[in-house]
């Protein structure tokens, strides 16, 4: 991947040659999407074995055990027949086959001398250009545009040129999407015959999901610039150095959309004429214009920091919209790794990325919370418990999704996972949401309707899972944001956040009932709440024990972990998936080995409760006990560490963060980027390095931090959404006199 220096090479991201050892992770970075539906970057010849996938959010179907869960290596077992355990991958609608003559156009087979992919930040649109020379010595260009309407959501554009440079022979080029693999490559779909007559040169693909029943129509319409009608298959012979034009318009519409998909999507594809297509992708451009001037952010100084960061926004955008039925999953709308399941990194490690850029979609992504509550529900039944305990992982109706065993597919060997179970803290990271988006909004309207329900049923569920001691409540038998440890007692981070849970639902009912009683009174109503048990959410939120720093300083991330063996890590076992440590899950529950930012997050996400000489002794101790066996854990310890002035661990984690998926930090961006390391990121910058703090009318940076920073950045400069507000932040670094 080449870093480009200049102020037109920090809006894009350039690949030049070919290697297909890389290609997946290509096809990953080079994703186009507008958050309704994701299309993989593949070459628009795809490789045999390429994941040129097109994936649509919300569309799930039931688990397929031959595809891999979080790793290639990792595969689960059968697990039962809910009908929504996996994203759905759909066919590639950007395919297209050329010939010169009888000769192939391709890159593993043909004659290709040059191949440049190049993502468009700015205007949100990916092109490709190939060369080819074949062995009589004739030279063709191809080029080639597409993206992802952010205007019209079900609406995907393509242009593609082909220059005969040196000759004069007949030139075929064939657009027909291919669903001949659907039993390997699209294991979910079953084709369905068109239940709509097709004019000629439209192409109309159904699809039915086979358990979830989800029915998908994708329609396509291709000409050639200057000739009457389309079709899917073109030959034509041009004079020499001539230009072959095409355009096409692909259109998708889902049973989820509230119509019957195959009309809607052809009655889309044909309603649109030609002569608008420049049109179309202006207003494309626009829209995506519109996500810069809110969400830029510029590093005088450091164009490469900006075209990183600039990458990680774009992906965030992409990664959804503002349905409220969908969130976004682990790895986006770019990949299959962890099946498109939604985890805590929502809450928090995204949502302040779009409450302060995009709060539609801050808002969104807190109603599916509220739409998947009957979900959440029944799980925390399931655990014994009142309330509603959000699953660990969820797609649609909020049910756990979590697989219990992991099994490695070259060993066979099973694992347990421990996650579904206990990682409970989920539940308090979304009351937590709810709060943050109430700060930076005032919106009234989201409280009373869904924020105030949120943090009751999770307040209810925190009361019946606290379990009494002698003086204090306690919370047993969790796994914490380090994953490495299971059924621990009392881990700092999730007994801190139940707290916060517990007061802030007791506050917040306090408020509606005070602000509008009748609408308390509906909710005391509906969900069965008794007069009593607002005063025990503030009874056990004030009495439940969090763990406070000792005498050194040291808060303990769960009871008896500074009991546990302690065994320094070698530098080799940092910044891998933790497959070793899942080898032997046993031995490393024993060991003071971590995953990722545990006890570290509450310094990230309560800057203000800690005094800087408690965070700096629980730095200095968890640090090098950290494998970052998470891309969750670079961009807490770079924010940590650049509050305390720690420049050179600063730096180093921040850029393992800001580069992660474009260096393929991890060896694992072949199964999708990894959005919640974009979002951390950036609140790395802004919270760490930035320190911005909301204590005034409107947020305002540190100053004194700038002092702290990458050598070559000279002034940041960004907006923040704040209440109603556009505020901008801009900080400068004072140089020596």
């Amino acid at each position: 991947m080449s870093t480009r220096r200049g102020e037109e090479a920090a809006w894009r991201v350039v690949q030049e040659g070919f290697d297909p050892a890389r290609e997946h992770e290509m096809e990953s970075i080079f994703t186009v999407g507008n958050g309704y539906l994701g299309v993989r970057g593949a070459l628009d010849t795809p490789l045999p074995g390429s994941r040129a996938d097109l994936y649509i959010s919300g569309v799930y179907d039931r688990k397929q055990p031959g595809l891999p869960y979080s790793e290639l290596e990792f595969m689960t077992v059968e697990r039962g027949d809910y009908p929504y355990h996996e994203l759905v991958s759909l066919p590639f609608p950007f395919a297209v086959r050329i010939l010169v003559e009888d000769t192939p156009l391709d890159l593993l087979e043909g004659p290709w001398r040059e191949l440049r992919r190049v993502l468009d930040l700015a205007r949100g649109v990916l092109g490709l250009r190939y060369r080819f020379e074949d062995g009589s010595g004739r030279v063709t260009t191809v080029e080639t545009l597409r993206c992802a309407s952010l205007v019209n959501s079900h609406l995907c554009l393509q242009e593609i040129a082909i220059t005969c440079e040196n000759h004069c022979v007949p030139t075929v080029l064939d657009a027909a999407i291919d669903v001949a693999a659907l039993d390997t490559d699209h294991p979910h779909l079953t084709a369905l015959a068109s239940p709509v007559e097709v004019p000629a040169g439209v192409e109309l693909h159904c699809f039915r999901t086979e358990a979830s029943d989800y029915r998908v129509a994708i329609a396509s319409r291709l000409t050639r610039i200057g000739a009457d009608g389309d079709g899917t298959r073109w030959e034509v012979q041009v004079p020499v150095g001539g230009t072959l034009r095409f355009r096409r318009y692909v259109t998708v519409y889902t049973s989820r959309d509230g119509v019957d998909p195959a009309p809607a999507a052809l009655a889309a594809v044909g309603a649109l004429r030609w002569a608008q297509f420049g049109t179309l992708l202006a207003e494309h451009e626009a829209a995506w214009a519109g996500f810069w001037r809110r969400a830029d952010v510029t590093v005088a100084g450091s164009p490469a920091t900006e075209q990183a960061l600039r990458f990680n926004a774009y992906h965030l955008r992409i990664a959804t919209d503002t349905d409220p039925r969908t969130s976004v999953a682990a790895r986006t709308l770019t990949g299959r790794a962890y099946e498109g399941h939604v985890f805590w990194d929502v809450e928090i490690f995204m949502l302040p990325f779009y409450l302060h850029t995009e709060p539609a979609i801050a808002r969104s992504l807190l109603e599916y919370r509220h739409r998947t509550l009957p979900g959440a529900r029944e799980h925390a039944a399931q655990l014994g418990c009142r309330g509603a305990c959000y699953a660990w992982e969820s797609t649609v109706t909020g049910h756990d999704v979590t697989p219990r065993q992991i099994v490695l597919k070259t060993t066979r060997k099973t694992i347990p996972i421990f996650t579904g179970t206990e990682q409970i803290h989920v539940t308090a990271d979304v009351a937590h949401g709810v709060w943050c988006y109430w700060e930076a909004t005032r919106d009234g309207a989201f409280m009373r309707e869904t924020g105030v329900e949120i943090l009751a049923e999770t307040a209810r569920f925190w009361a019946s899972r606290c379990e009494p001691g002698t003086r204090q409540y306690h919370i047993r038998r969790v796994v914490g944001p380090d994953e490495y440890h299971h059924d621990v007692d009392d881990n700092a981070y999730t007994n801190w956040m139940a707290r916060l849970n517990l007061q802030r639902a007791a506050q917040a009912a306090r408020w509606l009932e005070e602000l509008a009683p009748e609408r308390w009174d509906l909710l005391v109503g509906r969900l069965g709440i008794e007069r009593e048990e607002v005063e025990e959410w503030r009874r056990v939120g004030e009495t439940l024990f969090v763990p406070q720093p000792d005498a050194r300083g040291l808060i303990e991330q769960f009871a008896g972990f500074f009991d546990l063996e302690d065994r320094p890590l070698a530098a080799d076992e940092r910044f891998k998936a933790p497959i070793d440590r899942l080898f032997e899950w046993d031995r490393t529950n024993a060991m003071q080995v971590i995953k990722q930012a545990d006890v570290l997050m509450l310094f990230h996400l309560f800057p203000e409760a800690f005094a800087d000489d408690v965070v700096a002794a629980n730095y200095r101790y968890y640090e090098p006990r950290t494998d970052h066996g998470s891309s969750l854990s670079p961009a807490i310890h770079a924010g940590v560490a650049a509050r305390l002035g720690l420049g050179e661990d600063a730096e180093r984690y921040w850029r393992q963060s800001l580069w992660l998926d474009l260096s393929n930090v991890m060896n694992n961006s072949a199964l999708g980027v990894h959005a919640a390391c974009m979002g951390a990121t950036w609140q790395a910058l802004v919270f760490g390095f930035l320190g911005l703090r909301f204590d005034g009318p409107v947020p305002r940076p540190q100053a004194l931090r700038a002092g702290r920073w990458p050598h070559d950045w000279r002034a940041v400069a960004l907006e923040l959404a704040w209440r109603g507000q556009r505020i901008p932040v801009a900080v400068s670094r004072q140089e020596p006199a």
